[in-house]
């Protein structure tokens, strides 16, 4: 479909909208009358320890009538006699209780094991308990004291089939996917905040959310349909409640630090390089050792630093019946563990909300603003590879002076991370703005529509400033020079839904019919220009202050999404379940034929325990659900079934000679791509037992990729230069297990709980299209029925420890295998037997894939006093060591680990092969030497925190005051011996692999939370 009728159509859904609008407002006018025999009902809610709670939410049945209770559990309003108040408080079950008197009070039980809790899904909510669809609930408590500063880092251990892998740099997101790897572009789910599609990284402030919610099967998540493929964390932010102001500040400082290799000091690092040599001098590489510099340098030291996070928060909130209002303030600063590293962040919420009658409305604004002063290169490679022998200055080298490789004093490549920190410094400065406007109608108590407008603007300033020096051996004395570059991304959204819910005798059904019309566009425009302007010795980042020649260039891209979507949902007697749902998208991104699609699913629950035959007392609920779906993705780019052209050609013709713009096309395209789709499968059970102290749920899914799309290289010979064209191509498989355990209960004074998860997903490539069997990258292979990430490398049999060794080492045929090989040297399968070591010989010895991955919380309250410890852990997969395979035994003159005991006519070890400097026979990075086992278990997060009691707070005038510590990532077990195993992910292709990572600090935090 063009572009003007994706407007036409959405300007005629926004009229059609509005005189909806209208028309229900003015029915519900007349349905707003007085209701005979009303009384002034007031009353007291308390939780089970007998404390009144503040906030509850006191709602006349049937209608939009209520109110909140005020800081002593209190509360007022007027209803019929006979009308039913239903009661709820996060984190509390639901009840409901008949009006008799003009007094009504109640004791709110706790939910957290009952199931009874009610959960945010796509466009609405349900009862947890009657939830048909595969979802998690992350409760906020869990996530209020983490070191974590993004949602995807701060959920990480506590969801069963949701992988989290995070780094410690500053002002980096974390990397979440759900349920597996299931396309080869971009695995990132799609984030719903407040109803607004968004990102998951750095622009949501922790202390602002009220709940979380991960849809990880078709069913709960085709409602997003083409955007849902890889599933959807769905985010709502804290709203106020009727009564007075309430004033919430909390502040948190740690203390962050890294993990540090154990690396040889300058003498042990001479001692094993002159070996080295020696060995290099025999076999005729070079002719003398190295004239070693002088210097004494602890590249960790030089590099890494210990960090100081600080973030505060202070929220306002409170309102009236017919208004309420949410504001906070977030500041963080985070001051980096790595030398030239930091970030700030500062955001801006303000969330309103009114009813007036059967009409509500409200608003989500949102502002943000972050500076990130990025890092250059990758230090944690570089503090291996660097001698200790040289110094991190060093005035003999010009320009610059920083110390770096010589080829007679310290012969390597490896590259100053102090002078490149230094001379290429990146800043990134962000500016977003985000809001929703909604207003919704409600008639007849069973239908609600409901018009909702969302804008987001994204400002991103990048200010690259490379200044004269250099940082490696060999490297050209480059210009200084100045890049800027902008970025500005916006979207606005238009959605119309109407929710339809009645009940009648045993009969509940809930219906929503919405469309959605989604733009897109992003434009960037960049500038560089050569020799800034320096005064003594100071740059200055303008770029009229340079005089050097400049260039610049940019490029703008527009998508829009136009969107049908419907749910129907019944239950019968509170015992079955049934909800079909369906989504038609058409996205810009395709070409027009194959630019719409449908996703639907259906999904069914069966509540045994509801039966009459079924008579087990320790079982308080007892449901299975089995559902079936289809989701899509087209995530592309903007254009990329057009013809890309070429104007740069020129061409000089006639007398007198002139010269002529020539068009060429630069990059064939596939002008019939469509959407890849998701298949899937799930199959379920919630039970809870004991009076609904223990719960459990376990999911069986199965999901089939098809049609991905991918860009298949072409030959050159085609004409084809302007990149690969995408195509519909591989599809993936990943089927598994997930279960969820729970358990909640006191002893005395002490309240307690228990919540464990298990996840075992197996990943199958079944296709890669075109006849492609096999995808290599240097260190995996994906072959069809292998897994994505499956390492394909040389196979060592440990170490020639004689010359008869190597003689005898033949093939079938008598062949000797490596007739180069000296004993210390490593010895290594000749996998197809044809007497030599070749790329043939390569083979899978070990996948990236986890066959099982855990979570653990455990949490417990006494008195004034809470603890909580979570710790989460992956088993059953290899990790390849990249830092092992960086030092890679003197080949270099890197430096290595001091655990080192190579080979030696004195020692004849099996493990580590004799050093040679200048020969990688025994240092090349794709051999299986450097795969480890990453199983691991991590203590993530130990939280002891003291609640002063209320009676001194009520004295303080205040409502609560807390203080915490925090001690994060202090515990891991694991025999991996990286810095870390719980590192970012690399890529699709190279799971697992430590290139080598950036380690997740270690840290302790301090908070204080109070409340007036």
């Amino acid at each position: 479909m063009p572009a003007n009728e994706y407007v036409s159509i959405g300007k005629k859904a926004i009229a059609r909208c509005k005189g909806l609008l209208l028309v229900l407002i003015s029915m519900s006018v007349i349905q707003l009358t007085a209701l005979a025999q009303t009384l002034q009902v007031s009353g007291t809610v308390r939780d089970g320890k007998g404390h009144p709670v503040e906030g509850a939410s006191v709602i006349v049945k049937g209608t939009t009538s209520g109110t909140s209770t005020d800081a002593n559990g209190r509360f007022t309003l007027s209803t019929a006699r006979g009308s039913i108040l239903v009661f709820s408080y996060t984190g509390f079950e639901t009840q409901e209780k008949k009006v008799q008197g003009a007094a009504v009070d109640l004791v709110l039980r706790d939910s957290d094991a009952s199931m009874g809790e009610v959960v945010v899904v796509g466009y609405g909510t349900t009862r947890k308990k009657d939830l048909t669809g595969a979802i998690s609930v992350v409760r906020t408590e869990n996530i209020a004291n983490r070191v974590s500063t993004d949602l995807a880092g701060a959920i990480k251990g506590l969801a069963a089939g949701v992988k989290v892998t995070s780094t410690g740099q500053a002002g980096e997101s974390s990397s979440i996917t759900i349920r597996g790897i299931g396309n080869l572009t971009n695995n990132n789910p799609l984030f719903v905040v407040d109803g607004f599609p968004t990102g998951g990284g750095m622009d949501l402030n922790l202390q602002d959310i009220e709940s979380i919610q991960i849809l990880k099967d078709a069913s709960s998540a085709a409602i997003y349909g083409s955007r849902a493929a890889n599933g959807v964390v769905i985010i709502t932010t804290k709203k106020g409640k009727e009564g007075p102001m309430k004033v919430d500040a909390n502040s948190q400082v740690s203390v962050n630090w890294l993990p540090r290799y154990k690396l040889l000091n300058r003498d042990q690092y001479i001692h094993f390089d002159d070996m080295a040599y020696d060995e290099a001098i025999k076999a005729g590489i070079v002719t003398h050792r190295q004239n070693h510099y002088p210097g004494n340098t602890d590249w960790q030291d030089a590099v890494l630093k210990q960090g100081i996070k600080q973030n505060y928060n202070l929220s306002l909130s409170g309102g009236s019946r017919t208004g309420q209002y949410f504001v906070s303030l977030n500041k963080l600063s985070d001051g980096g563990t790595v030398y030239g590293t930091s970030f700030d962040r500062y955001m801006f919420r303000v969330n309103t909300a009114g009813e007036k009658g059967a009409f509500s409305y409200g608003e989500n604004l949102y502002f943000l603003s972050t500076r990130q002063d990025g890092m250059t290169g990758n230090p944690f490679a570089d503090l291996i590879s660097m001698p200790p022998t040289v110094r991190v200055h060093d005035p003999l080298h010009q320009p610059g002076g920083y110390g770096f490789g010589n080829p007679d004093s310290a012969n390597t490549y490896a590259l100053n991370p102090v002078a490149q920190q230094d001379i290429m410094g990146v800043v990134n400065k962000s500016n977003t703005i985000r809001g929703n406007v909604f207003a919704q109608v409600r008639l007849f108590n069973a239908l609600t529509a409901k018009l909702n407008f969302g804008y987001t603007a994204d400002f991103e300033n990048d200010n690259t400033l490379r200044k004269r020096g250099n940082w490696t051996m060999g490297q050209a004395n480059d210009d200084d020079y100045i890049t800027k570059s902008m970025n500005k991304h916006q979207t606005l959204l238009v959605e119309n839904t109407y929710n339809f819910k009645k009940s009648f005798g045993r009969h509940d059904i809930e219906a929503l019919a919405g469309a959605s019309y989604q733009k897109d566009n992003t434009e960037d425009v960049w500038t560089t220009r050569l020799n800034p302007l320096v005064i003594n010795g100071q740059y200055y980042n303008s770029l009229n202050s340079a005089t050097g020649a400049q260039t610049g260039g940019g490029q703008y891209g527009e998508a829009r999404l136009l969107s049908w979507f419907g749910r129907i949902s019944y239950t019968y007697d509170d015992k079955y379940l049934l909800t079909g749902t369906i989504r038609r998208d058409g996205s810009s991104r395709l070409p027009e034929s194959g630019r719409w699609g449908n996703f639907p699913s259906i999904a069914g629950a069966w509540r045994i325990s509801k039966e009459s035959f079924f008579d087990v007392p320790f079982i308080s609920d007892l449901k299975i659900r089995a559902n079936y779906g289809v989701l899509g993705n087209a995530n592309i780019g903007y254009w990329d079934y057009i013809p890309v052209m070429n104007t740069s050609p020129r061409a000089v013709f006639g007398s007198p000679e002139t010269v002529v713009i020539g068009t060429t096309q630069s990059q064939l395209v596939n002008t019939n791509i469509t959407w890849e789709k998701k298949i899937q499968q799930n199959y379920g059970v919630d039970a809870a037992f004991l009076n609904n102290k223990l719960t459990f749920t376990g999911e069986y899914f199965i999901a089939k990729s098809k049609d991905l799309l991918v860009a298949l290289p072409i030959l050159a010979s085609t004409g084809n230069n302007g990149g690969n064209p995408i195509v519909n191509a591989a599809s993936l498989q990943n089927k598994g297990i997930e279960l969820t355990l729970g358990w909640k209960d006191k002893l005395g004074d002490v309240s307690y709980g228990v919540s464990a998860n298990f996840t075992s997903i197996r990943n199958k490539v079944l296709d890669l299209g075109y006849g492609k069997v096999t995808n290599y990258t240097f260190l995996t292979k994906a072959g069809i029925g292998q897994s994505l990430g499956s390492f394909y490398l040389y196979k060592t049999l440990g170490i020639f420890q004689t010359q008869a060794e190597v003689d005898n080492y033949k093939n079938k045929n008598g062949t000797v295998i490596q007739p180069n090989a000296k004993p210390g040297d490593i010895k290594y399968d000749d996998y197809n037997g044809d007497g030599q070591i070749s790329s043939d010989d390569r083979q899978i010895v070990g996948s990236g894939w986890a066959k099982y991955e855990a979570g653990l919380s455990l949490t417990a309250q006494w008195k004034g006093f809470d603890l909580l410890v979570q710790g989460y852990g992956r088993f059953g997969y290899k990790i390849w060591n990249g830092a092992r395979a960086t030092a890679g035994d003197f080949a270099n003159n890197n430096n290595t680990f001091s655990n080192i005991s190579p080979w030696t006519e004195q020692n004849h070890s099996n493990t580590q092969p004799r050093l040679i400097f200048g020969d990688t026979r025994n240092s090349r990075g794709d051999q299986d030497r450097w795969l480890e086992n990453g199983s691991f278990f991590r203590i993530g997060e130990i939280a002891l925190g003291y609640n002063l009691p209320q009676h001194i707070c009520d004295k303080l005038r205040m409502r609560n005051l807390r203080a915490g510590i925090t001690a994060t990532n202090l515990i891991t077990f694991t025999g991996y011996s990286g810095l870390d195993p719980d590192f970012k992910d690399t890529g699709i292709f190279t799971l697992a692999v430590d290139g080598p990572s950036y380690p997740n600090p270690r840290s302790v935090l301090f908070s204080l939370s109070f409340g007036f």
